[in-house]
């Protein structure tokens, strides 16, 4: 499975899954995450719109009571529902079968999605980026 990591375009360092919101029934999920935990710790989420299906797998149960997941590995799949996106952390993995994907970077995660400043990524995934 491809590391899709370098195209959300936020550096060498690692990051950290702080928190998971579902709303709308299900129909979006954001991941709430810290960027370069050990220095600055930028935040940023990850939002996923127009779900379809969301797979969870729990497979640390003894890390479970823990604040922050480490990023291990991300798949951002294919948008309008083609190929699942794919968050690997230390603690969980998620799959989720989406329409849009988007990137918001140093924003406060109290604030409604829509407020946020999106940063559109270029690349050659197929996943459609927008604002």
């Amino acid at each position: 499975m491809p590391d899709d990591y370098n195209l959300l375009n936020l550096g060498g360092l690692t990051s950290l899954v702080t928190n998971i919101k579902v709303s709308l029934w299900g129909n979006e999920v954001l991941l709430e995450c810290l960027y370069d935990p050990t220095g600055e710790r930028l935040p940023y989420s990850l939002v996923f719109q127009d779900c379809r299906e969301i797979r969870w797998e729990v497979h640390d149960e003894e890390e479970i009571e823990e604040p922050e997941a480490d990023l291990i590995g991300i798949h951002l799949g294919e948008d309008a529902h083609r190929t699942a996106a794919l968050i690997h952390t230390d603690i969980f993995e998620i799959s989720l079968l989406y329409g849009s994907f988007s990137i918001h970077k140093g924003q406060n995660f109290n604030s409604p999605i829509p407020d946020l400043e999106t940063e559109v990524l270029a690349s050659g995934t197929p996943a459609v980026l927008y604002k």
